[in-house]
């Protein structure tokens, strides 16, 4: 994945699950539940209950759109 692939999906509104190489996959239900650091290798996905996970961009195999209807909370 590239970091412009990502801001794309962040930039179209709509929500997302990204896939990691080891399986798991991370939904993301609005920008707020995205960072992406200026020229970083990075992002960082956050939950509904204040935790966060530092995504390696090398480590993503795929960024899906998910259906509107699923909500988190």
């Amino acid at each position: 994945m590239t970091r412009e692939q990502v801001v794309s999906a962040v930039a179209s509104g709509l929500p997302f699950t990204l896939r990691m190489a080891d399986g798991r996959e991370y939904f993301v239900p609005h920008h707020d539940y995205i960072s992406l650091p200026p020229k970083a290798s990075y992002v960082i996905v956050y939950d509904d209950e204040g935790h966060f996970t530092v995504l390696p961009l090398l480590t993503m195999t795929g960024l899906q759109s998910t259906d509107p209807e699923r909500t988190t909370g």
